[in-house]
């Protein structure tokens, strides 16, 4: 919304100039209220600006705000995938140990 000050201020400025080159040239009142009634427009127009302005930022705000939790569920399921690949490691492992003494149990029962 701070980006949008400058602008506001420049229009205004701009009109503020043009409204005094006007009225130094010998304005009617009717091309002074034209010049009023610009302005109020121009006005009308830069507060729609910031107030579009203010809503996209609330967007953004909000989309971030979503993009980290959604990084944050990813983080946890990415430790939860390696708490599963390490406990199928270890049941690999147990079943390879168990393997081999049956393996060894039968070689010796096949030696009797």
């Amino acid at each position: 919304m701070s980006r949008l000050r400058p602008v506001r201020t420049s229009l205004l400025a701009s009109l503020l100039g043009t409204s005094l080159l006007v009225l130094a040239g010998c304005a009617s009142s009717g091309d002074v209220d034209k010049l009023r009634a610009d302005v109020t427009r121009a006005q009308q127009t830069a507060d729609q600006a910031v107030k579009a302005a203010a809503a996209a930022q609330s967007t953004a705000d909000s989309a971030s705000q979503k993009a980290d939790q959604a990084m944050a569920a990813a983080s946890q399921a990415n430790q939860s995938a390696k708490q599963a690949d390490q406990t199928a490691s270890q049941a690999n492992q147990t079943a390879n140990d168990a393997n081999q003494r049956l393996d060894r149990m039968f070689k010796k029962t096949m030696m009797k």
